[in-house]
Order: C-alpha cells, then structure tokens, then sequence
C-alpha cells in the first residue's frame, strides 16, 4: 500500500462528478438568410416547397382532366348506390356458392358510410376441414347405465378400450345381482326375507294375543250376566 495509507492514484485517480454549468446563447431565430426573426413569427415557407407543390396540384387536375373529358361528375348520392350495387353483387356471388359450417355470414353495414367497404367477413381460422370431419366422425361417450348396444356385445373384449371393457363388466355384473336379488339368493335379498318372516311371526303373536284378550272379555261378561238372576233371588 502507498504511503499515506491512499491507493494507487490517491486524490488524482477519483472520478470528477458534475462540472460547470454551460448555458446556452444565441437563441434568436434567424431566416435562410442569417437575418435575426421575432421568436413567435411565422415560419416563411421555402419558395422551391412553393413551387413543388404548386406543380403537383397542376400535374393531379391535368391527370384527372386528361382522364375522361366526357364523363359527367358523379353526385355523392350515386358514388353511394354504385358502391352499394357492387356490394350485393359481391354478397350474391358468395350466396351461390357453398356455405360450409363455421363459415361467418357476411356483415352487413349499419350505415351508407360503412356500405363503401366490399370486404366480407373472414371465415373463422379454427373450423378447419380438418377439424369439422373429426368433429362429425367423434363417437358418442356410452352411458355406464345404459345397456350395452349390439355392436359392443358382437365384439370381442380386446378390441374394446379399458373404460368401455369396464362399462361393460359393470353392466353385466349389475344385471346378475339384479336377477339373483330377484330370486332371493343374494345376501342382502336372505336378510330382507328373514326380517319380513320375524315381522311376520311378531304380527301373528301379537294377533293371537289380542283374540285371546277378547275371548276372555267375552266370557267374563257372559258369567257376570248369568250372575245377576242369582243375586236378585237371594235379595
């Protein structure tokens, strides 16, 4: 390290920041000439731009003199029912032809002003023709509860996929339970016919109980009534 405890350098090698500032003179405007102009004066035009112009709004009504000399000067009203009888032409061409799905009709224009543009609406870039036969020759997801169609049942389990093998046994299985269920063979058909038999057999005990209970009210009330006679005797 030098001396001083400074690096190499010292105060000489630091950066200068900022500086003096410079203003700057001389702001009056001058002319092509170098005289000095008011600052807010209007610009002089160049006089070749003068020229220039001049000479191109000369060539533009030469041209359009030289176009046609005969043809009368159309009105704004019959420009609008040209522009308007190209464009039906135009629509009318495009009706004649095909329309294919996902074709966008054309846009018909809200106001005359609007009527001036021939252009139709574009077709929509997705529908593709492509994509319109794949979408027509998609199949049809098959609903798990629905029975299995004929053309399912004629082929064989390998040339179907996993989810319709699957949709397949499900079915299947669901349709044996169904019929063993019907037949009482199943566990859950055993346990509701052996509930009913035990309500069965309540509903029988319960009866007989309450035939006895009256028969012996009966009885009772015959005795009490061959009793009376007895009693008003030995009264």
């Amino acid at each position: 390290m030098a001396p001083g405890g400074r690096g190499r350098g010292g105060k000489f090698g630091k950066p200068t920041r900022g500086g003096g500032k410079h203003f700057s003179k001389n702001l009056q405007p001058l002319d092509a000439d170098g005289n000095p102009e008011g600052m807010w004066a209007e610009p002089r035009q160049n006089p070749k731009e003068d020229t220039s112009s001049e000479e191109d709004s000369s060539s533009s009504e030469d041209s359009s003199s030289e176009e046609d000399p005969n043809r009368p000067a159309q009105t704004r009203e019959q420009r609008r029912a040209a522009t308007k009888a190209k464009k039906e032409a135009a629509i009318a061409r495009k009706a004649q032809k095909a329309a294919a799905p996902g074709d966008l009709p054309p846009s018909s224009s809200s106001s005359e002003e609007d009527s001036s543009d021939s252009d139709t609406a574009p077709a929509n870039p997705n529908h593709t023709a492509k994509s319109r036969s794949q979408a027509s020759a998609a199949p049809l997801v098959p609903d798990a509860a629905a029975p299995a169609s004929s053309s399912k049942a004629g082929k064989p389990l390998s040339q179907l996929s996993r989810r319709e093998r699957e949709a397949l046994q499900a079915q299947q299985a669901k349709e044996r339970y169904q019929k063993l269920h019907a037949e009482g063979k199943t566990d859950e058909a055993k346990a509701d016919l052996a509930r009913l038999a035990l309500i069965r057999e309540r509903r029988e005990t319960e009866a007989a109980r309450k035939k006895a209970e009256r028969e012996e009210r009966v009885e009772v009330e015959k005795e009490r009534v061959a009793m009376q006679p007895c009693d008003q005797i030995n009264k």
